[in-house]
């Protein structure tokens, strides 16, 4: 007997799709295909294509706070919990690139957001920040890293060869462009090349911490 048809069962295929990266994984002929169905079957669940997009989305943001709640339990500090979530939403969102990219500047407004959201302003209440400062700098750090795990995610559907020569600008245009007309540049080619993406992650996460904490320290 065949399984019946659900909302359920068509994210879980999207999110499949989307881990392959394929780029047109929310259309009524993948998921037909992925699911064995006819692709009309698809929309008697959702009315659209952005409401399907919306909740695969939604689904990731769910997949996030549960890694990070993985890595970093409950007993943990407002710090690492709040790492935690922002690390674990850039890995999903790349994972699943087309709708990581696609999602970063919406709100999906479903239970794997809300989860995000509550652990989120949690944290900050708990650094002991006024109120008005928990939901500021909320709207802070969730707007940036979803900025970063977009534009993470967008990289990552670059071909390979459009990708290696973004990386090799560094030394190869960078480096060689004259000194005595950017001299800063020519002078940190080498180190500029050497920046990962994680340290650039670290590097975020280190400065919006500073500002929560300066914040909070400020108001005792």
């Amino acid at each position: 007997m065949k399984e019946r048809l659900t909302r359920e069962r068509i994210v879980d295929a999207a999110v499949a799709i989307a881990a392959r990266g394929e780029p047109d994984g929310l259309t009524g002929r993948a998921l037909g295909a992925e699911l064995g169905v006819d692709r009309s079957a698809v929309w008697r669940h959702f009315p659209d294509k952005d409401a399907l997009l919306l909740a695969v989305g939604d689904r990731l943001l769910g997949m996030a706070a549960d890694r990070a709640a993985d890595r970093v339990p409950a007993g943990f500090g407002p710090r690492e919990r709040l790492s935690a979530l922002a690390r674990e939403v850039v890995r999903v969102y790349v994972a699943h690139p087309y709708v990581g990219a696609a999602v970063a500047s919406r709100t999906t407004r479903g239970p794997g957001e809300f989860r995000i959201v509550e652990a989120m302003l949690a944290a900050l209440a708990e650094v002991g920040l006024a109120e008005a400062d928990v939901v500021r700098y909320y709207r802070m750090l969730a707007d940036t890293v979803l900025a970063y795990a977009g534009n993470r995610a967008q990289y990552a559907v670059l071909p390979p060869d459009v990708r290696s020569g973004d990386e090799r600008a560094w030394l190869a245009e960078y480096a060689a462009l004259n000194p005595a007309e950017f001299p800063e540049i020519t002078a940190r080619a080498r180190r500029l090349a050497e920046v990962t993406d994680d340290t650039v992650l670290d590097t975020l996460l280190e400065g919006l911490w500073l500002a929560v904490s300066a914040r909070a320290e400020g108001r005792s």
